[in-house]
């Protein structure tokens, strides 16, 4: 998921992200799209112009829903290749966030993402489409997960504006095996960042009347985003690693019962 678009939820552009929990690696390997074999890389890279809206559900909590595509593959934040992209193909991400407000104060707020659900559609007639809210949940779908957790902040900035970030950590509950090599996906990374009332995004923002089907009604305090962000796969953790755990709680259990008998 360094930028996803996954609290895609409720933070906006430019304050700190909160830090991800610690991965011992990534995923690292190609995808077959069928138009082209992308890779070696470990990263989606979302576009800078996706739409996240927030719909309250409460003074304190929030519906959120966020699409967006694919603008490039990423090797330790290096470019890889991808020239048909976004012209023989397109990769598009839907998620959707249920969000909880924990704090607030004249300077800002911060988030907890309470649950979530994501996936990556690959289409190979390139049609999506944000002011008509379509082309982004069709074609093949090649991976998909839950959010697991998350949390994002945001600054106040004057004139309604609003600038922050955040994270998500994702689990991928299934995946096109016959797409990603190796078949070894477990999960996901996300880092992403959100502008709210920003000028620069109007022409953009204007015309989305909706996100996902689910409609903006500004009367009701709905708010729309502008959302940049990115999915770092994570691996199936090595069978080295379950060793090292069972010999670990084994050696636990044995300090715990020498001191019983003594």
């Amino acid at each position: 998921m360094k930028k996803l678009a996954l609290v895609l939820a409720l933070a906006s552009a430019g304050a700190t992200a909160p830090a991800l929990a610690a991965t011992s690696a990534t995923w690292v390997g190609t995808a077959d799209y069928g138009v082209e074999v992308v890779g070696p890389f470990n990263t989606y890279d979302f576009a800078s112009a996706g739409v996240l809206l927030q719909k309250l559900t409460s003074a304190t909590t929030a519906n959120t829903f966020y699409q967006s595509f694919v603008t490039n593959h990423l090797l330790d934040d290096l470019l890889v290749s991808n020239p048909k992209l976004n012209s023989e193909y397109e990769i598009t991400v839907v998620a959707n966030f249920a969000s909880t407000l924990t704090s607030e104060n004249a300077f800002g707020q911060t988030y907890t993402v309470t649950s979530g659900s994501f996936a990556l559609w690959l289409d190979t007639a390139p049609d999506y489409n944000f002011g008509t809210d379509s082309g982004f949940s069709n074609g093949v779908k090649i991976l998909e997960g839950v959010v697991i957790g998350g949390a994002g902040s945001n600054v106040n900035f004057g004139s309604g504006q609003k600038f922050g970030g955040g994270g998500l950590q994702l689990h991928v509950t299934g995946f096109d095996s016959e797409v990603f090599d190796p078949d070894t996906i477990d999960g996901g990374n996300s880092v992403f960042t959100l502008k709210l009332n920003v000028p620069t995004d109007s022409a953009f923002l204007d015309p989305i009347i909706s996100v996902q089907g689910e409609q903006y009604v500004a009367s009701a305090g709905d708010l729309k985003y502008a959302a940049d962000g990115n999915l770092i796969l994570t691996p199936v953790p090595e069978p080295e690693t379950y060793s090292m755990l069972l010999a670990g709680l084994g050696i636990i259990g044995a300090i715990a019962r020498r001191r019983m008998r003594d």
